[in-house]
């Protein structure tokens, strides 16, 4: 184990001594932190199940948004687990160079990583740091039976095994206007740098083995990624930070209707929803507001106030 991943578990570890961590056989990298007996919950078996495969901010985000779902309706949802990007791994393969933790140091990349995992696990869910294309984590898998996977941010590609896992679907939260063909893959905001683009969308989409190519769910409305007087910024971290707005309002109506779906007995992914038409006028015209750059450097954004549910 290098340094800094040494210097992670130790902290994680730390923060709770009767917490435990697995190294797991088998596989190139990876982490299986297990919560305390002081942090563990009620098992719930009635709820649906989620899991939540989530890193950098956009991941952070959208899994803070379903801990508030979890808390806001007590037995209707529960997440099983988190599996995350471990930036501070050598051995990690997830696309460092090409995927927006270069534009963050190396003590913000501990930050996010160590933000997500005390969050998961001070709520008493299991995280795992590691290989999805593994033996290790096809098991840990199983023993989850998730109902639904919610995914953002995350830096692995996710193959047919973990797809066709859960009965209500698996679905990724991507920061680019996929519906109109821009900014699949690691670097949806320099796409548009590159395009000369005035706005964007954050597309939730369904997952399939080649990266940001599944069916498309649905999309928020316009995100002006434009400073001031309509000026092109070259910031990636400035344009990727406001592309942030919409994401909570995304991933809560998201669970709301997969809810809504599965407590009429009803399996099967949901295939569309008019996210747009869910928005207020307020918070669209605050979306296409020009970027803040005094705004850039927010690490661990939470869900707004306003989020709601239509359960």
């Amino acid at each position: 184990m290098n340094s800094e991943n040494t210097i992670l578990a130790n902290t994680v570890l730390g923060k709770n001594p009767r917490r435990r961590m697995k190294t797991p056989e088998n596989t190139d990298w990876g982490r299986l932190f297990i919560p305390g007996e002081n942090e563990e919950r009620q098992e719930n078996e009635k709820g649906l199940k989620v899991l939540a495969i989530c890193s950098w901010t956009l991941g952070f985000l959208a899994f803070e948004t379903l801990k508030l779902m979890e808390r806001r309706l007590p037995g209707k949802i529960r997440i099983a687990g988190l599996v995350t990007d471990d930036p501070t791994d050598d051995k990690a393969k997830i696309s460092m160079k090409r995927r927006f933790w270069r534009y963050y140091s190396p003590g913000e990349q501990k930050i996010f990583t160590e933000g997500i995992l005390e969050s998961a696990l001070s709520a008493g869910i299991p995280c795992y740091t590691g290989q999805v294309k593994s033996s290790f984590f096809r098991n840990l898998l199983q023993r989850m039976n998730p109902d639904v996977i919610v995914v953002a941010g995350f830096g692995q590609l996710i193959d047919s095994p973990i797809i066709n896992c859960p009965s209500m679907g698996i679905y990724n939260i991507h920061p680019a206007d996929l519906l109109h063909h821009h900014g699949a893959g690691p670097q949806p905001w320099e796409d548009l740098i590159r395009r000369g683009a005035d706005t964007t969308r954050v597309t939730v989409h369904r997952v399939s083995e080649t990266i940001d190519s599944g069916d498309v769910v649905g999309q928020s409305p316009p995100v002006n990624v434009r400073l001031a007087q309509g000026k092109l910024s070259d910031n990636v971290r400035l344009i990727g930070e406001k592309t942030l707005m919409p994401v909570d309002h995304l991933t809560a109506e998201l669970m709301s209707r997969i809810l809504i779906k599965w407590n009429c007995g009803e399996r099967g992914a949901v295939k569309e929803i008019n996210f747009e038409a869910l928005f207020s006028d307020e918070f669209k015209q605050r979306l296409m507001l020009p970027i803040d750059p005094g705004k850039e450097g927010h690490l661990l954004p939470l869900p707004s106030n306003e989020v709601q549910f239509t359960v």
